[in-house]
């Protein structure tokens, strides 16, 4: 497969530099939980609530690509020494007329090699890229980039999918509208429900797993 060339966009260079900002003052304790990708993680406004007890650290960064989360790895991931990653980002790459989606499937495995060298034992839980109202004509690409990375879970040790797609959708195989905000494209509280009844659970799982000394 090709590689992904990390590059940030300077429209992030704020957000990425306010959390840098945060953690000169107060550096979050290590080993938590870390959640990172794109908006779908940085509006997941109730994530502590819903992953309690296990302690979480929200770095999602709205718009972002998986080339740009790859960028951030260094000043972003690196410092927190996670024990546990929940990643969400691929939906910006083919968002449009993009079917590329070796690409955006290989964002994220070399993001999770590069977590894997950093720390061996690292938990890494990958949120496949949502299906929705708002780029519905362009899922056969995103379930594509999907299924590469789901066989890549399965052949990695402590790399795991969790299948939030399944009951985002109705009978006839469409998104599910109840689960959107006006935009069809992010979540509502019903549709982050949804996700946190999927992934709550393998979280729970992956923190039973970890050495927290």
């Amino acid at each position: 497969m090709r590689t992904v060339t990390p590059e940030l966009g300077t429209w992030h260079e704020a957000e990425i530099a306010a959390f840098e900002q945060h953690d000169a003052q107060v550096m979050p304790a290590p080993k938590q939980a870390l959640f990172i990708g794109s908006s779908s993680i940085r509006m997941w406004n109730t994530l502590e609530r819903d992953m309690a007890p296990v302690p979480v650290l929200n770095r999602g960064f709205g718009g972002s690509k998986t080339p740009e989360v790859l960028a951030v790895f260094v000043r972003i991931v690196r410092p927190y020494e996670p024990s546990i990653i929940v990643y969400y980002c691929g939906d910006n790459d083919l968002g449009t007329i993009n079917t590329d989606s070796e690409s955006a499937a290989m964002g994220y495995i070399q993001f999770d090699r590069l977590a894997r060298a950093t720390w061996p034992d690292v938990q890494s839980i990958y949120i496949p890229i949502k299906p929705s109202l708002a780029r519905w004509s362009n899922w056969d690409a995103m379930k594509r980039a999907n299924e590469i990375v789901q066989h890549y879970c399965e052949m990695t040790d402590g790399a795991f999918y969790a299948d939030t797609v399944t009951p985002t959708l109705v009978a006839d195989g469409t998104p599910d509208p109840s689960i959107f905000l006006g935009d069809g494209l992010h979540l509502n509280e019903h549709g982050y429900d949804i996700w946190t009844g999927v992934i709550r659970p393998m979280v729970l799982e992956a923190w039973s797993r970890v050495d927290h000394d």
